[in-house]
């Protein structure tokens, strides 16, 4: 995917009601086009072992993580979009490499039980909307069975530098998120 990418979390969307608006301004107000569905699933593993240690890489850590973030011995796995033929799978480890792997990595992870441990889950379900410079993904942010809000993800295609697209993307997004959103 080329372009800027922006991600916003709308914390106090009200669920399908808030998507369902969203849909609304996007279709009719930015005469944009339904892609279709559009899903992310993340799964946070934990390990007992910190991998770095035990290898004795010298790799610079930080003295007291800051808190919310992924330690030595964290793993994301995110597999994003919809239908099992167009999915992407990533993992990200040591909070500091991402590589893209095959979809048999989910079965590989339940296979090492015992060095990886699942803690969390969480999914953003919604839908993929095109206009003519930029796509938009919405979807409802569920972690495990509690709803966290609304993930809104800007792909505004001709400018690959976020900076540039600063003062764009809050006017779109003026555009497409009632008054007063948080």
């Amino acid at each position: 995917m080329t372009g800027s990418t922006w991600v916003l979390w709308w914390r106090d969307a009200q669920g399908t009601a808030s998507l369902g608006q969203l849909q609304e301004r996007l279709l009719r107000g930015l005469r944009a086009t339904l892609l279709g569905r559009w899903s992310m699933d993340t799964k946070l593993y934990h390990s007992p072992y910190n991998f770095i240690d035990h290898q004795h890489l010298k790799i610079p850590t930080t003295p007291h993580p800051t808190p919310g973030t992924a330690s030595d011995q964290s793993m994301y796995l995110v597999v994003r979009g919809h239908g099992s033929s167009r999915r992407q799978y990533f993992v990200m480890a040591s909070n500091r490499i991402v590589v893209e792997t095959e979809p048999e990595m989910e079965s590989i992870l339940v296979r090492l039980k015992n060095l990886w441990t699942p803690r969390q889950t969480a999914r953003i379900e919604g839908y993929s909307y095109e206009g003519d410079d930029w796509i938009i993904r919405t979807g409802n942010l569920m972690v495990g069975t509690s709803y966290k809000g609304l993930i809104i993800e800007i792909n505004y295609l001709p400018c690959s530098n976020p900076e540039q697209t600063r003062e764009l993307m809050r006017e779109l997004l003026g555009m497409i998120l009632p008054a007063g959103a948080q």
